[in-house]
């Protein structure tokens, strides 16, 4: 499969932070009244902060920055694209338990394991020397970077010259990590399809 087939597969909408939380708890299809019920519980927001704590990579100060109710209206996009990917790749409410008790460890890809899962795994030794000696081998890295991120080109190009994109926040590998998790989910996905 192209590179550019594998990144359809991806998101392409942010997911706000109150219907990811939704769905983490199992609640999205509740009613009006039953979710006020629900998200009014002394608890729930203590819990979403450790959600979302968690599936970031980021600290509770950070979260409570974003707001201080439950739709963290100070959240980035970026990090509104991760729970896209999140969800599509299936791993809350799964791994729901053991995230509220603390043992949840998001996933971390660097920008370099990524492209090469992206560009160049299943190619031979041949065609990987044409691929990444290609003259815009570097900016199709820095495009499929911000396309996936949803971040500016600047940003991407102030992380690096080679492909490992050596500076590039932490954040971001938890978002890449997420990414492969849901190419991974819906590649499975679509091989069942077309068996």
């Amino acid at each position: 499969m192209k590179y550019c087939e594998i990144l359809k597969n991806l998101p392409k909408e942010a997911l706000e932070p109150r219907q990811f939380l939704r769905h983490c708890f199992g609640i999205a299809e509740l009613n009006a009244g039953e979710l006020l019920e629900e998200e009014t519980d002394s608890q729930y927001r203590k819990k979403c902060i450790t959600v979302l704590c968690a599936v970031l990579g980021v600290q509770r100060p950070t979260v409570r920055k974003w707001g201080s109710d439950l739709n963290f209206d100070g959240i980035p996009n970026y990090c509104k694209i991760s729970l896209a990917y999140i969800q599509a790749a299936e791993i809350i409410p799964n791994q729901l338990k053991s995230i509220l008790r603390g043992e949840y460890n998001a996933p971390e890809v660097d920008a370099q394991t990524f492209l090469e899962r992206i560009f160049l795994e299943g190619l031979t030794e041949q065609q990987i020397l044409q691929t990444v000696s290609h003259a815009n081998f570097r900016a199709t890295c820095v495009k499929t970077l911000t396309q996936v991120l949803h971040i500016g080109t600047k940003s991407v190009q102030d992380w690096g010259q080679d492909m490992s994109f050596h500076k590039m926040p932490k954040i971001h590998k938890h978002t890449l990590g997420y990414a492969l998790a849901a190419i991974s989910k819906s590649s499975k996905a679509w091989d069942k399809q077309a068996a």
